[in-house]
């Protein structure tokens, strides 16, 4: 038991959950963002292939703003926002350095120039998909984390189940109905665009139920890893408190 102990110890020297849970939200944002603008065809109706990503943001946040605080969630999402952009920038600069299909044999031609095709789509809107993303997910993450951290003060850390459900709710609407219009609108038609956004919603709100259970032990962690790093040598002594189980 105790080279067990140890043995997590030293993994938890070498690996900082808060930098694994950004690294995860970045993905996710840019997962989102590459596919926002595939439409498909979900039970019958339009749906966004990024809205299948998007709840994993909030999962991933909302336990870094319950454990750390309103400050250290918003420096993880100002950066996901920034580095985001700077990936869409990036990614449509690199897209117009296309390979000259003509240099390769017959067979191969045919892939190539869907591949250049799929390129120039995707950087035609993704700069547009990371900007309404930032502006959409800035605005929506701060009034869910506002929300999370109010009802943490009412009900003394408790119920972190219910609090994330009802956050990312708010989170969720905000966030969709601004990121939608600003994406979406002049590229879809109207009557597409309330499609997508009932979905996206729909899906959002039952994803964000079953999400919260990975999210509350996801607040376990963290708070495991804060009582160990404050309780490491060299650091405070602190006991850890039942109270963060009440989850």
């Amino acid at each position: 038991m105790k080279s067990f102990k140890n043995l997590a110890g030293r993994a938890l020297a070498f690996i900082d959950p808060i930098v694994v849970l950004s690294f995860l939200i970045l993905v996710a944002a840019i997962a989102s963002n590459l596919t926002s603008y595939k439409v498909i065809q979900v039970f019958g109706t339009e749906a966004s292939l990024g809205t299948f990503t998007m709840p994993i943001i909030l999962m991933l946040l909302n336990p870094i703003a319950e454990v750390y605080g309103k400050k250290r969630s918003n420096q993880i999402l100002f950066a996901t926002c920034l580095a985001e952009i700077l990936f869409a920038v990036s990614f449509t600069a690199l897209s117009q350095s296309q390979r000259d299909c003509g240099l390769l044999p017959l067979a191969e031609r045919g892939h190539c120039e869907a591949l250049n095709q799929s390129y120039v789509l995707i950087s035609e809107h993704i700069v547009r998909g990371s900007i309404s993303f930032a502006i959409g997910c800035l605005i929506g993450s701060q009034l869910n984390t506002r929300f999370l951290l109010y009802l943490k003060s009412l009900w003394s850390s408790r119920l972190y189940f219910i609090r994330d459900i009802f956050s990312s709710v708010i989170g969720e609407v905000v966030y969709t109905a601004i990121c939608f219009m600003i994406a979406f609108y002049g590229v879809f038609p109207f009557a597409t665009i309330l499609k997508i956004f009932a979905f996206s919603l729909m899906f959002k709100f039952s994803s964000t139920v079953i999400l919260s259970w990975i999210s509350q032990y996801i607040v376990l962690l963290l708070y495991r890893y804060q009582a160990w790093s404050e309780g490491a040598p060299g650091g405070r002594k602190v006991k850890f408190s039942s109270r963060y189980l009440q989850v």
